[in-house]
């Protein structure tokens, strides 16, 4: 591993993700996040055998910046930080770029909680190993990255 945001995730944007102004419409770029997240999540170890044994993870909170426009048929990919973990929390930043001219057209911040589902009641559990030891050692790395200036900032507010 470096110290250096992961690129896990890329797509060509289909044209069922175009809405009427000929762009990307706002639900995909969550659904684009989405999956980026759940690729971060296998990368560090979050496999079938880890969800029937030991539990799974529900996004509790997410804030989505849209900065630019994506049209359909680009190659989108995103770099993806673990921003923190605790036993029972990871918090994601990703940031959506167009890969043919680097631009950034969005990001996103994440918090997803780790969850036990238990004859159909979910209930908040601590991440069990290897993949809390997996999520300390990319924690370590991303935490010599510079962070975002706009994180943990919450939606403008109109005055």
């Amino acid at each position: 591993m470096t110290e250096k945001p992961l690129t896990i995730w890329k797509t060509v944007i289909p044209e069922n993700w175009i809405d009427y102004n000929s762009h990307m419409t706002e639900g995909y770029y969550g659904v684009a996040f989405a999956d980026a997240s759940d690729e971060f999540l296998i990368h560090v170890g979050f496999d079938a055998n880890y969800r029937s044994t030991c539990g799974t993870f529900y996004t509790v909170e997410a804030q989505i910046r849209f900065l630019e426009e994506l049209k359909e048929g680009s190659t989108i990919h995103t770099e993806t930080l673990l921003i923190g973990c605790d036993s029972k929390r990871i918090q994601l930043h990703h940031a959506l770029y167009d890969s043919d001219n680097s631009t950034l057209a969005a990001t996103q911040e994440a918090m997803l909680l780790h969850v036990t589902v238990t004859n159909g009641t979910p209930s908040v559990s601590e991440i069990q190993h290897p993949l809390k030891q997996n999520l300390l050692e990319t924690h370590n790395l991303h935490s010599k990255i510079d962070r975002p200036h706009y994180l943990g900032n919450g939606i403008r507010q109109i005055k």
